[in-house]
């Protein structure tokens, strides 16, 4: 069985391109019903808790389950994936730096669909591992110009070298000098309280709360969902149960706007509002779904893997 690690994935080099490509074949197909989500379930005991979720991806002949315990508020990720056609596990993933990936590239993919094409400027709040992924990520889909950071304790070196390499200026500001007139605003912190007022916010904006995954935690507050002409998730049914923005959404609460990708994929919404359409930002709210990390590790194995195993995959 192929072992991939945390270390090898890295090496690798894995481009975001690839996941993204990934990503978008995988929720195409699980709008037309040639793949299927298993939701996440939680258990606890004491102060450590333990979490797994998966997907069944019959097109590519995958299948997966991502587990996870959660212990000190560290995770520690792992992922068997399955040759659907042989009826046996085929790899075994470490999965930190697979769901690195997986969630940038994510919020890549929809944003390259969503958000304007010529956006410039970049809000990023945090630039930890996943906030400065999520940079990374956008600097690959987006000619930026320039990329605001907000983080209690930045890490100034790393703004140094995105600056270096990418050309934008990056600086470290505080919330509200961020997202007003931001093109893109990523939030990729672990608060469970809102980190910006969304009366900040430019009516064309692209917001993407990537950073809690429980109903206790949230990074947007009422005002930006309200303002939002469409609340964007992944899948639907986890999403509504899980996502602290959506639990907590007590004014003006409108689910009806909440759309998930299945729908985008499968044509019933438009990408992009359509002329006359409620003018306001766009929200991509995302909590994690086991057939993104399905996706991320079919790119991975057809990067890493041998060629017999390619050839199973």
């Amino acid at each position: 069985m192929l072992h991939i690690t945390d270390t090898d994935l890295h090496a690798s080099r894995l481009a975001y391109a690839d996941v993204t490509a990934a990503l978008a074949a995988a929720f195409a197909d699980l709008a037309t019903g040639h793949a299927a989500i298993h939701p996440r379930q939680r258990s606890a005991c004491g102060e450590v808790r333990l979490a797994t979720m998966g997907a069944l991806w019959p097109r590519r002949r995958l299948a997966a389950v991502k587990s996870y315990p959660t212990v000190d508020g560290q995770f520690g990720f792992a992922l068997v994936v399955f040759d659907l056609a042989a009826n046996r596990p085929i790899a075994l993933i470490e999965g930190t730096e697979l769901t690195r990936l997986r969630t940038a590239s994510m919020t890549a993919m929809v944003a390259a669909r969503m958000a304007r094409a010529d956006s410039r400027v970049l809000a990023l709040f945090g630039c930890g591992q996943q906030g400065r992924a999520q940079a990374e990520a956008l600097l690959e889909r987006f000619v930026l110009e320039e990329v605001r950071v907000v983080d209690p304790n930045p890490d100034i070196g790393w703004c140094e070298r995105l600056q270096a390499r990418s050309g934008a200026r990056v600086r470290v500001v505080g919330a509200e000098a961020a997202v007003r007139d931001a093109d893109l605003v990523v939030t990729a912190t672990r608060s469970s309280t809102p980190v910006f007022d969304g009366r900040w916010l430019a009516d064309d904006a692209f917001v993407a709360a990537i950073g809690t995954s429980t109903p206790a935690g949230r990074e947007l507050d009422d005002e930006t969902l309200a303002r939002a002409s469409r609340v964007v998730v992944e899948w639907r049914p986890q999403c509504i149960a899980e996502a602290g923005e959506l639990v907590q959404w007590t004014r003006g609460r409108d689910l009806d706007k909440v759309v998930d990708l299945a729908q985008l994929f499968a044509g019933e919404v438009p990408w992009r509002a359509l002329p006359g359409a409620a003018v306001g930002p766009t929200v991509f709210k995302s909590v994690g779904v086991g057939l993104a990390d399905l996706a991320a590790a079919s790119a991975a194995m057809a990067l890493l893997a041998p060629q017999p195993a390619r050839e199973a995959a």
